[in-house]
């Protein structure tokens, strides 16, 4: 070993040799794992249904990601919405979560379309909350809209709707 590296450079060998053994290491272990990761195909806008979206890998087991509160009371909230022409309406929530809400409602809107909803008995000073919605459905006299907030309101206006 002496012969090949000069005297001034052979405390550096060992640190240098270790330290390029590692990072070759890391590389083929993220090469290795970024090739076995498999992409989903994105869903055609043909095959989407306008009436109610779908996930582009679906399951048998709910994906939700937070905790669906069923039961109770239905909680009165108004709807705003530029694609009511007469302003609001009102819906009930059925059910909530963190994510999102399931509302019954006598008027339906397109999935995609944005609604601000206000649980009816919030003092006035209480924002409006910005939800989508992803499915709706007719359900008896009405229909059934499943709906994901935008951002997740304060945890003090998450409560207004039971």
């Amino acid at each position: 070993m002496n012969a090949l590296v000069p005297a001034e450079f052979q405390p550096f060998v060992l640190p240098v040799s270790v330290g390029l053994g590692v990072v070759l290491i890391v590389l083929l272990l993220f090469a290795t794992k970024k090739r076995s990761r498999s992409v989903a195909p994105a869903p055609s806008a043909a095959g989407m249904r306008s009436s109610q979206w779908t996930s582009p890998m679906p399951s048998f087991a709910d994906r939700r990601g937070s905790t669906r509160r069923e039961g109770g009371n239905p909680v009165k909230v108004t709807l705003a919405s530029p694609a009511f022409k007469s302003g609001t309406h009102i819906g009930y929530v059925l059910d909530r979560s963190t994510g999102g809400l399931r509302m019954a409602s006598a008027t339906g809107l397109p999935v995609g379309s944005s609604v601000q909803v206000r649980a009816a008995h919030a003092p006035d000073e209480t924002p409006w909350v910005t939800i989508l919605v992803r499915s709706c459905k007719p359900s008896g006299k009405g229909y059934e809209m499943g709906c994901e907030f935008d951002k997740t309101p304060p945890w003090n206006v998450l409560l207004l709707f039971g």
